[in-house]
């Protein structure tokens, strides 16, 4: 605690500098080493009241959530009521996809390392009930496949939300009590909540989108949907909270009351390595339970982070030095402010230097951008490859409910090859990788950013199950029940 209380003004000078900077109008920053724990704040909540962001208000920390729902269903493995390599069928019975085989196939583990296949951008919304995602899980009848199950690593939001529904039929309890009752209480986090009612009663960020001359301004919609709360849509929590989480699972699953909330045993397979991911960095990414990790300097480091609308949020931790950072912030500029900070702050507290994207050869790889064109989908986007020059220039379409999250379809991105394989670009002024995959005659037959698309004939309208299933559900229903509220990208 000495050290952190030592750098405190430093730190806090740094946040307020940061976000100034890259015109993030308010963010919180925890930072845990060993046991204790300081926290900052900068900015304001919201640019239309100006309320200012204090330590104790909550942010939107989306796919963090991730790691909550995979602790859920590890104190299920705990007590011998799941296991890892079973079908998810044997929990489920009812579960069903488009592909009956892959509904057979599909096991717990796959959903929680994003290797199930399943389209994972799928955002339909079922109202605010304690059905909600029951019925979202009902609704994947009408979803196909991005890949074979086990095939390859692609980010999926639709497994997390199988896998919360699971524990909601083990548990008998909807998902929102599960997390209070099973992690919140025992570790004593009394503002982490997907509940909108807990919620107004504290100071809530909103999220914020480029307006004009970039200026961030509120979007007109800024809570997203409670069917994909498994998968982060709408958690929110204090940066200390997160940090606090995060301690339990650095104290071999102990709360700070003693509290046994997870087995060091699930603890420890949580950071085993299950599946490496696409190489979009300097060095090897991997998947664990739930996790994302890798090297910096030679130490391990378990982390996640989450997106939602107009906020952004990281999370990092050095298992053997005991520290934690979570940074949470309100604007789409967020990632300019971490990559900042997050360069420092490591460097000053465990000597070490977060990875980044590979940078572009100065003599480009020969290789036949032709071969790459073509277009390629996944649920919501449509990404057109051509080839222009040295380059390939990107496109993406989007559509169904998450052009109606988006609001905005995305300026186009201009790669440049790193190899046969990996063609590098800015997104949000942020190096990003894109990775080719599955050559077949010379040409990818995937495009991953992030997630996996598949390459599709030429001109091939998409069809109605890959596009939306839900659509066809809300063009076939009475308009009165019709769904306007989805509203995610966790």
């Amino acid at each position: 605690m000495t050290t952190l209380v030592a750098r405190f003004r430093d730190v806090q000078e740094t946040l307020d500098a940061l976000a100034r900077r890259h015109r993030v109008p308010g963010a919180t920053l925890a930072i845990g080493a060993g046991d204790e724990l300081v926290d900052f704040a900068t900015g304001t909540l919201n640019v239309n009241t100006g309320v200012e962001t204090t330590t104790d208000s909550i942010f939107q920390i989306g796919s963090n959530t991730k790691l909550f729902t995979t602790t859920l269903i590890m104190q299920l493995v705990d007590e011998g009521v799941v296991e890892l390599d079973a079908p998810v069928r044997r929990y489920l019975s009812g579960f069903a996809l488009d592909d009956p085989s892959a509904a057979r196939e599909i096991t717990v583990r796959q959903l929680l390392t994003h290797t199930s296949g399943i389209q994972g951008d799928y955002f339909e919304g079922f109202g605010r009930g304690d059905d909600a995602i029951e019925r979202y899980v009902d609704s994947l009848s009408g979803i196909d496949l991005v890949h074979r199950p086990g095939q390859m690593w692609s980010y999926c939001n639709s497994g997390f939300v199988v896998a919360g529904r699971l524990a909601e039929v083990v548990r008998d309890a909807p998902y929102h009590q599960l997390l209070r009752d099973r992690i919140c209480d025992p570790i004593g986090l009394r503002r982490t909540t997907v509940l909108l009612d807990d919620m107004l009663r504290y100071r809530a960020a909103v999220g914020h989108v480029p307006g004009p001359e970039g200026r961030p301004m509120v979007p007109p919609s800024v809570v997203m949907e409670y069917a994909q709360a498994p998968a982060g849509s709408r958690t929110t929590a204090t940066a200390a909270e997160l940090v606090r989480f995060v301690q339990m699972h650095l104290n071999d699953g102990v709360a700070p009351n003693g509290t046994q909330v997870l087995s060091p045993e699930s603890v420890r397979a949580m950071q085993q390595v299950q599946t490496t991911m696409p190489a979009t960095s300097t060095v090897p990414l991997t998947q664990g339970l739930g996790w994302l990790m890798q090297e910096w300097g030679g130490k391990k480091v378990i982390g996640h982070g989450g997106g939602t609308i107009g906020q952004l949020s990281y999370l990092q931790a050095i298992p053997e030095d005991r520290l934690v950072v979570a940074l949470l912030t309100n604007g789409p500029t967020g990632g300019l402010l971490w990559l900042d900070l997050a360069r420092w702050l490591f460097d000053e507290l465990a000597g070490v230097q977060p990875s980044s994207a590979p940078k572009v050869p100065a003599v480009s790889p020969e290789l036949n951008l032709e071969r790459y064109a073509g277009t390629y989908e996944r649920i919501g986007v449509r990404q057109t490859v051509t080839a222009e020059g040295a380059e390939l220039v990107v496109q993406a379409e989007l559509t169904g409910n998450l052009a109606e999250i988006q609001q905005n379809q995305p300026p186009p991105l201009h790669l440049r090859p790193l190899d046969r394989e990996r063609f590098v670009g800015k997104v949000n002024g942020l190096d990003t990788v894109v990775v080719f995959s599955e050559f077949e005659r010379g040409r990818p037959a995937y495009l991953f950013a992030g997630r996996a698309a598949r390459r599709v004939a030429p001109r091939r309208a998409p069809s109605s199950k890959a596009a939306s299933p839900a659509a066809r559900k809300r063009a076939a229903a009475p308009a009165k029940r019709r769904s306007r509220t989805a509203r995610s990208k966790s």
